[in-house]
């Protein structure tokens, strides 16, 4: 299988206190009717007792097998900020759910947080 992502740059947010990883999308993919060019995925949850094991190695296997090159729409919106939540994506049989949200002021970088199984 051909590699989708490539890491473009990894670092801590004192501003957020997490890691940060971006990577560029090397497949054509469409969230929300558009094409997302680079997704950053946080470790922000990960830290919470019990959600040790959601990696981001995790995150790029579920995103290579759910989202690629699918359209996703927004299931739900909350806060100031248009977040998408994808419920019941299915991996190695566990359902996870997945939190996304657009980059200020751009529509081509994708944000992923609170990856974490439902069952």
């Amino acid at each position: 299988m051909p590699e989708l992502f490539s890491l473009e740059k990894e670092e801590f947010s004192k501003v957020d206190d997490e890691y940060q990883w971006t990577y560029q999308c090397l497949f054509k993919f469409t969230f929300n009717y558009q094409n997302i060019r680079k997704i950053t995925i946080t470790d922000h949850i990960w830290k919470k007792k019990g959600r040790e094991k959601i990696t981001k190695e995790l995150v790029l296997n579920i995103l290579r097998e759910y989202l690629n090159g699918g359209i996703k729409r927004p299931k739900k919106r909350h806060g100031k900020r248009e977040v998408f939540i994808e419920e019941n994506v299915s991996y190695k049989n566990k359902d996870y759910l997945l939190v996304f949200w657009f980059e200020n002021n751009s529509s081509d970088w994708l944000w992923v947080r609170n990856c974490y199984p439902i069952n």
